[in-house]
């Protein structure tokens, strides 16, 4: 399997800085990497070899580029998959159990928000930053203006919930394996939500604790 990192634009057999270090990590442990130039449609080896089989590791995609990445490489993730796995609307009613409370709104919707109750609103894939935080039905409507959002862009609208300093954590999930950053173990009473989100490949999820000690995914 090659592992393909974005270059820089235009330079297609230069590794986009960002990526740099992971880059150089793979290829120190003789790992086969690529690049891909997006604006070009074109890869780069450092071998005439083509891959067989490719795991993308770069920049967040949108669906229709993801598409483009997938006519130019065999990838491991397949573009369903991908979606599945990257917006929100293809994993959150798998875990619903295991997370925090949330809808989808393409327009204003009337929201709790009495004894000052509040939201954390995203897109499919992030969050907006500090603007994410809704604490009024105002708040709301104005959102996809303020943002200039075309109209009917979903948004994924989560109820807000305090979560412990310091305690959110990264993993890797692989073949439905988990693993942690600096060794850490998934808690188990979320050992579930892998089986509820096979058979996905390939993706990352992060783990928090509330402050009632309940673990939580992210």
């Amino acid at each position: 399997m090659y592992f393909i990192y974005p270059c820089l634009p235009y330079q297609p057999r230069t590794v986009d800085p960002m990526w740099a270090p992971e880059y150089e990590w793979a290829r120190a442990q003789g790992l086969a990497t690529g690049l891909v130039d997006m604006d070009n449609d074109k890869v780069c080896f450092p071998t005439p070899a083509r891959p067989t089989l490719a795991l993308y590791r770069g920049w967040m995609l949108t669906a229709v580029e993801y598409e483009q990445l997938a006519r130019l490489l065999p990838l491991a993730v397949s573009p369903a998959e991908y979606l599945s796995s990257h917006h929100a609307t293809g994993w959150y009613e798998n875990v619903a159990d295991y997370t925090f409370p949330s809808r989808f709104l393409t327009g204003p919707a009337a929201l709790d928000f009495a004894a000052s109750r509040c939201y954390f609103v995203k897109g499919l894939v992030k969050s907006f930053d500090k603007d994410s935080v809704l604490t009024s039905q105002q708040q709301l409507a104005g959102f996809w203006q303020q943002h200039e959002l075309p109209v009917g862009t979903p948004l994924f609208v989560r109820d807000f919930v305090e979560l412990k300093p310091d305690s959110e954590r990264r993993f890797f999930v692989v073949y439905g394996q988990a693993f942690g950053t600096g060794g850490a173990l998934l808690p188990e009473s979320l050992l579930a939500a892998l089986v509820a989100l096979r058979p996905r490949l390939f993706y990352s999820f992060d783990v928090a604790e509330t402050l009632a000690d309940q673990p939580v995914l992210v």
